[in-house]
């Protein structure tokens, strides 16, 4: 991306920040709205501004290479990221629902439910170190010129397996070109008229290239016998031309000639204008959704933009290799220029606070000690004054009693204080409590206790101020602010040669005081100097047996052993879905909705809690346990999950880990090695059920389901730290199984809901452009849609794939395509006939996720509290 595109997006995101702020402050103002709607719709309105500014700050992130600025941006991404996960949980628990429905606000703003999905890979992927990222793939990026030679040659390998995959069919083709050529005229093809002689011999040898070279152009397929050519009809014309003598057969003939013009030409305008009429109709119906064109992915373009990622953070190390450069340098000039007279300005600085002491009061004021900071405290003006010096120096020195009376006099003040603050937050929390009670939301409270709107506001505050007066513009070779290092430094310096003046400028103190002492004729006796405890180490753990071997090492014998899986690479994109579109117009009386999740819902959800798994500091939960009947897409996000974040994926499922049920604490903590030191990493159960079954049946009892039931808390969740980028994925098609334990293991559950017309639509869309042929009527689609929008969307794939196989495809330009074909196939061709899944195992599904779910519980409650209270009128 160019500077100016990115300086252009900064101004702009600026002033946002800027508008943003505004509006925060006034609502921050403003008296609890007492419709719970009106607080809904302003917390709404926020949250797709802060959505907004989310991504437009991350794109600016991603190409922000100046050091200084680049910790700016990273502060707004980071602080408004969490804001906007607050926005979030407050709309959700307004809403009672783990979905969200904002129509309103989005239809004012002009957008979609998509443009409020945050996730942008590989701009949020989590940044490995080169030496792990190494051992997980061949980066060409910083490979030396021999390996990317060895690379070089693996590539090639591939292509040429192709290359004679092409030529063999080519060679084919031709030789089926020939024969039929042959077959209709035996005296023309018979005889093969080669360009130039070539002595064959036969010899035979293992992978030897074909002793006759083959061209394209030896052999013609045509396949038309000749006709009459244009010169026969112009002889045939003049012949006739010759025979007529009357005019008026002439005439005739002309009329005939022109009419027969006329008719060719007015069909062929039909043609041409049906023609463009089909271009536009095409273009119209995918303008409209109706129709799509069929996708042409690169193969290597996640890979592409990780590289080019990775180039990017390359150039960024460099830069930051330069900065820092850049302060020991400056470091070493200025201890060298600046540091003697520094040493002695703070020097005569410190001899004449002496001396103003000594003149005023006849003594000295007490050196400050080094835990508070030292003789900092003369120059920002923290010590005693020499009249406040001289009245404490007349005062009679406190008896033990007196002292333990002023220190208990403190004590009480301090404690009034704290019960003071104590009671105003108890109001301040039952006042909160009351409105929330009856429904209504301190807009104004919730925004002015924001830490990451204060943060906000204070560094873009901060940002003005800093940068005022610098051109970004003209630093386009992202050159770090010199005169910021120098000022930095000198500060950090002068602190450096305080402590060090303090040490000597004591001893020549307590010289003073001796001396004074001596000429006062009183005993001496030498300040105690109170200094700051040294911090203790925390105690080493012990150390694990697998410490000490190399992480290459663990990886590959868990890679060895199928715990860590290699997966296909997917975006969001594949997973094909729509959103609600009726909820929000489908609201009770308390602004709840009645209509469940679409889909493209849960894929939102998802994307939101992978937030956390980026390099920036955002909550997250650590285990997300997937609902839904077979063929759902549980497994599909999953590996969707682990793709878009680079994630290294260990299954854990109870097929995989049953070899290891003789030493499991150490298989766990080989694991979770492996996981901290690759992360991001997701630790994957499959059918997490099995785990926490209620009844091991005699199918799964060879392979011990419940071996890692009793080691998930423990021994994977608990390690787990709120900064590392893990989490545990669980899917389930059978939950009600399972003890309670697997809502204990899993903090988010989420259910997958069944197909509705909507992801319907779009799936028979989506895969029948890229298999079915283009003239397939859009009516079609929607009966497809109507008819079977109660199976899966799995189930719906797998018709396709098996449907239009290889053969049904070769046969499309001569046999039709039927749409009752893929309904023959779920009724006639599976065995037994596959139907959609019962409503009351979705009612069953329903039942659990709303036992299991956070914000479902909470409905229920209100729900069931409503019903009480009317039970009560």
């Amino acid at each position: 991306m160019s500077f100016d595109l990115n300086h252009k997006l900064w101004i702009a995101a600026n002033k946002e920040i800027g508008q943003l702020i505004k509006k925060q402050n006034r609502l921050k103002k403003i008296e609890p709205p007492e419709e719970k709607a009106i607080s809904f719709k302003i917390f709404s309105e926020l949250y797709v501004l802060y959505v907004e500014l989310v991504n437009k700050l991350c794109f600016i992130y991603q190409h922000t290479f100046q050091v200084q600025k680049r910790t700016v941006v990273r502060t707004l991404v980071e602080n408004a990221t969490q804001q906007l996960m607050k926005l979030k949980e407050e709309l959700k628990s307004m809403e009672l629902n783990e979905y969200i429905y904002i129509d309103k606000v989005l239809i004012s703003r002009k957008l979609t439910p998509r443009d409020l999905m945050i996730w942008r890979s590989p701009q949020f992927l989590y940044r490995r170190p080169l030496d792990i990222q190494n051992i997980l793939a061949e980066n060409k990026l910083y490979m030396n010129d021999e390996e990317k030679e060895i690379s070089a040659a693996k590539d090639w390998e591939k292509v040429s397996e192709a290359i004679e995959l092409i030529q063999a069919h080519e060679r084919a083709r031709r030789a089926r070109v020939y024969k039929s050529n042959i077959k209709y005229n035996k005296k023309q093809y018979l005889e093969v008229q080669q360009r130039k002689k070539v002595n064959y011999r036969f010899t035979f040898k293992p992978n030897q290239a074909m002793s006759i070279p083959v061209k394209r152009t030896i052999f013609n397929a045509d396949f038309i016998k000749t006709d009459e050519g244009c010169r026969d009809l112009r002889m045939s014309i003049n012949e006739n031309r010759d025979d007529l003598e009357d005019e008026e057969e002439q005439m005739k003939l002309n009329e005939i000639r022109e009419k027969a013009a006329s008719v060719i030409q007015s069909w062929w305008r039909a043609y041409k204008t049906k023609k463009i009429y089909k271009i536009k109709k095409q273009f119209k119906r995918e303008m409209l959704g109706f129709k799509k064109v069929r996708k042409l992915k690169r193969p290597n373009q996640f890979k592409n933009s990780v590289l080019e990622m990775y180039k990017n953070e390359q150039l960024k190390a460099k830069l930051d290799e330069d900065f820092l450069n850049l302060i020991n340098d400056e470091r070493t000039r200025l201890l060298q220029l600046r540091s003697p007279w520094m040493m002695e300005d703070i020097s005569d600085h410190i001899r004449a606070w002496f001396q103003e002491f000594y003149e005023k009061t006849m003594n000295f004021h007490a050196y400050p000690d080094p835990i508070k900071k030292g003789t900092v405290l003369v120059v920002i003006d923290e010590t005693m004054t020499p009249l406040e010096f001289q009245e404490t120096l007349n005062k009679k020195p406190m008896t033990k009693e007196e002292k333990k009376k002023q220190q208990d006099k403190k004590k009480a003040e301090k404690k009034k204080l704290r019960d003071k603050i104590k009671k105003e937050k108890i109001k301040e929390a039952k006042r909160r409590k009351k409105l929330k009670d009856a429904g209504i939301i301190d807009v104004g409270y919730v925004l002015a206790s924001s830490k990451p709107i204060e943060n906000i506001e204070k560094t873009i505050k901060q940002f003005s101020i800093d940068w005022r007066n610098i051109d970004e513009y003209l630093n386009k070779n992202h050159a770090p602010i010199k005169d910021w290092v120098i000022a930095d430094e000198l500060a950090k310096i002068h602190q450096e040669l305080r402590e060090l003046v303090d040490e000597y400028m004591r001893v020549e103190y307590e010289l003073l005081r001796q001396a004074l002492a001596k000429d006062q004729k009183v005993p001496y006796k030498p300040q105690k100097v109170k200094r700051a405890k040294a911090k203790k180490g925390k105690k080493k753990k012990k150390a694990v047996i697998t410490d000490e071997r190399p992480l290459s090492e663990l990886y590959e014998e868990l890679k060895d052993a199928g715990i860590i899986e290699t997966i296909s690479h997917k975006d969001f994109d594949e997973f094909i879905a729509d959103f609600n579109f009726l909820a929000d117009d489908s609201r009770d009386e308390d602004n709840l909705t009645t209509v469940g999740p679409a889909k493209a819902d849960i894929k939102m959800v998802i994307e939101e809690s992978m937030l956390g798994m980026s390099e920036f500091n955002i909550t997250k939960p650590k285990s997300i346990l997937l609902i839904g009947p077979l063929n759902s897409g549980k497994k599909l996000l999953c590996n969707i999950i682990a793709s878009e974040i680079d994630a290294v994926f260990i299954n854990l499922s109870p097929e995989k880990i049953f070899q290891y049920a003789d030493n499991m604490n150490k298989f766990l903590a080989l694991v979770m090695k492996v996981a901290k030191a690759f992360q991001p990493t997701i630790l994957y159960i499959e059918e997490a059920h099995r785990v926490f079954i209620k009844k091991i049946t005699p199918d799964i009892a060879d392979i011990n389901p419940r071996l890692i039931g009793s080691y998930i808390n423990k021994k994977i969740l608990k390690p787990i730290k709120p900064s590392d980028k893990i989490i545990l994925l669980g899917t389930s098609n059978t939950p009600w199984a399972a003890k309670g334990g697997l809502k204990k293991a899993f903090q988010t559950t989420l259910l997958i809901p069944k197909c509705d017309y909507g992801t319907s639509f779009l799936l028979w869309l989506d895969l029948m452009t890229e298999n079915a042929p283009d003239d397939m009527e859009s009516y079609a689609y929607s009966a497809l849609a109507k008819v079977l929008q109660a199976y899966n969307s799995g189930d719906i794939t797998n018709n396709i794939a098996e449907t239009l196989n290889v053969d049904r495809k070769m046969r499309l330009k001569s046999e039709a395509l039927d749409p009752r074909e893929f309904l023959e196939h779920f009724l006639s061709v599976q065995d037994p006939a596959l139907f959609p899944p019962d409503a009351k195992l979705m009612d069953k599904f329903t039942k659990w996720f709303g036992k299991s779910n956070k914000f479902e519980k909470m409905r229920r409650k209100f729900l069931a509290a409503k019903a009480a209270k009317q039970k009560k009128k």
